[in-house]
């Protein structure tokens, strides 16, 4: 079943570019790594990849971690696959951070967290996306973005 323990279908459009993704050094480098990859992939890793993130440890780790150069991908990606609600979701979520939203590198996504009042966190962002994407048995029951995905990825 390849990367995953429960059946999905979508991880087999990007698992043969794995190795190719480039989150970790920049937004240049990000675009660079898939200006050859399809964009069905590209969708769908940035998807998992944000999905991932937020289950398990909210909007303000995926943002605090490289990954949230991709976040561009993964609004274009949720809208993709149907779930229009969960882009809108992310785009909020992006605006906490600014305008334009700091995509270039992760220190300037760490520079605008720590500008956040002290109060603040993405809860509200973070119990939003659970109640539309995810569920609270991840590895027991797929979450639900799922079964989306797998029909975006089985699309010709």
């Amino acid at each position: 079943m390849g990367i995953f323990n429960a059946p999905r279908e979508y991880p087999k459009v990007f698992e043969p570019y794995w190795d190719d993704f480039n989150f970790y050094d920049g937004r240049a480098a990000w675009l660079k790594s898939i200006e050859k990859i399809p964009d069905k992939a590209v969708n769908l890793f940035a998807v998992h990849c944000l999905h991932a993130e937020v289950h398990n440890g909210g909007f303000g780790q995926y943002f605090f971690n490289s990954t949230g150069t991709s976040a561009p991908e993964a609004v274009r990606g949720f809208g993709a696959i149907g779930m229009s609600e969960v882009a809108s979701l992310i785009e909020d979520a992006m605006a906490v951070l600014g305008s334009p939203y700091p995509c270039d590198t992760t220190d300037a996504r760490r520079d605008r967290l720590e500008t956040l009042d002290e109060d603040f966190d993405f809860g509200d962002f973070d119990d939003r996306f659970y109640e539309l994407a995810d569920t609270e048995q991840f590895f027991r029951k797929l979450p639900k973005f799922v079964p989306f995905a797998d029909r975006y990825a089985a699309q010709g």
